[in-house]
Parts: structure tokens; C-alpha cells; sequence
């Protein structure tokens, strides 16, 4: 599937790429509905994707289904298990319905334990360290993003672009 969107709106990504001198960010305007102040985003790396993606299951999930065509809701026993092609990952072969969280590992996203400073890769993971762990029990996860995550302030996206950001929502 050709997520490469530069040929939609040609000015404004040629105006951002000579601001800038860097390829603009690509982002669904869906993700900026969902977001009112700030989105914490990483680029897409499934099979040369160009876009950015919001580090969150629910868009992650989205981003595979609408921009790659997976179904990320087949989780059955006779679903057929499909291999993840983000760049760098070791041929690993899941279920289409596992694929967002495997891809949040890919994001460098983990929860840390606000008591024990644990470091947990899932959600439930971490809820299973605090059911478990003693003294934990009442612990909040303290989420921490990869080093090549960015947050993107939605109050400068205007008209579907910001230049100070170097952004493109596409719909």
C-alpha cells in the first residue's frame, strides 16, 4: 500500500521541505481529533512508510489497518499469523491482532513502576508487576517514549500544516 502522500499536496510539502531542509512530518488528521493539546509521535517504519504515528494502541492499531491493511482485530486460533515487517525486527510472526502492542515495543515505549522504578514493556505487564510485586500494588505507570519519539503541539497545526513544527496532516 503507497503511504507515500507528498504527491497529494505538492506546494505544501515543498514549502516545508526548503523551510525546514528536512522531509515534513506526515500525520492522519484522525490522530489530531483524538489529541486536544499535544501527540507524542514516532515514524512509521512498516515496510518504508513514510508517515508518523501517534505511540498509543488505539492509533497504532488504526495507522496498520487504514495505511497497511491489516486486520488488526484477528486474533482467532485460525488466524493466520502474518511476520512483522518493521524495519530491523528479527522475522518475528504474530497474529495480526497482536501486531500494535509488538509495534509499541518496536517504539521504544515503556511504563515505569512509580515505587520500584521497574521497567515494563506492556500494559499488562505492568498490571501483573503491580498485582504481584509487593508494595507495589498502588503504583501508577509513569509512561516513557523511545528516543526517536517527538510530541507535536496540535495548537500550531493550522489549515492542516504547521511550518515551525514541519508538519503535514493528511486526511
Amino acid at each position: 500500500m503507497n503511504t507515500d502522500r507528498s504527491s497529494e499536496f505538492p506546494m505544501v510539502y515543498d514549502m516545508l521541505l526548503e523551510h525546514n531542509g528536512a522531509n515534513p512530518i506526515l500525520i492522519d488528521q484522525d490522530t489530531l481529533r483524538d489529541h486536544t493539546d499535544e501527540v507524542t509521535l514516532h515514524q512509521c517504519n512498516w515496510d518504508g512508510c513514510t508517515m508518523h504515528i501517534a505511540v498509543e494502541h488505539k492509533q497504532v492499531s488504526k495507522h496498520l489497518q487504514q495505511y497497511h491493511g491489516i486486520n488488526t482485530s484477528a486474533t482467532s486460533e485460525d488466524t493466520q499469523q502474518i511476520s512483522c515487517l518493521w524495519t530491523g525486527c528479527l522475522d518475528a510472526r504474530m497474529k495480526p491482532g497482536n501486531l500494535p502492542r509488538h509495534i509499541l515495543s518496536h517504539l521504544g515505549v515503556r511504563r515505569i513502576c512509580s515505587i520500584c522504578g521497574a521497567s515494563l514493556s506492556r500494559d499488562d505487564a505492568f498490571r501483573r508487576h503491580t498485582l504481584e510485586k509487593p508494595g507495589c500494588q498502588y503504583a501508577k505507570a509513569v509512561v516513557k517514549y523511545g528516543d526517536k519519539s517527538l510530541v507535536i503541539d496540535t495548537a500550531y497545526i493550522d489549515g492542516g500544516f504547521s511550518l515551525s513544527q514541519n508538519v503535514i496532516c493528511i486526511t
